[in-house]
């Protein structure tokens, strides 16, 4: 998401995280991959119940694909500390006009399940 910021802000948009991590692992997170958006911490998960993010089973969460990118990440020499993450917790994405109104909405059905940048733009520039 990081490397296509600025063509989602000269869309008109804004990328928001919304975690459940806290505070302080959101900003050693924000600070480790060098993050230009905002990240906010949801610790009691209330938008990630309003938006119907669910927890997915273990086969879902420890599958081969997301062994796959925690491997590649690790052969880049990167680490992801699971110290007191939800390893079962899915996330989604969505694009939210002005209003509130919800104009796209992706659920993961795992956890490197993410939409494509190219999805995410066509809805933004939708609005």
């Amino acid at each position: 998401m990081r490397r296509y910021y600025g063509a989602i802000q000269s869309s008109g948009g804004e990328v928001l995280i919304i975690s459940f991590e806290s505070k302080a692992r959101l900003a050693q997170l924000a600070r480790q991959m060098r993050l230009p958006f905002p990240l906010l911490s949801d610790p009691e998960r209330d938008v990630y119940r309003g938006y119907g993010l669910v927890k997915g089973s273990w086969t879902q969460v420890l599958g081969p694909k997301t062994a796959w990118t925690y491997l590649k990440l690790l052969l880049r020499g990167r680490r992801y500390h699971f110290q007191r993450s939800d390893l079962r917790q899915l996330g989604g994405d969505f694009v939210i006009d002005r209003e509130g109104v919800v104009r796209y909405e992706y659920r993961s059905a795992q956890p490197e399940d993410r939409p494509s940048i190219a999805n995410l733009l066509e809805a933004l520039s939708a609005i």
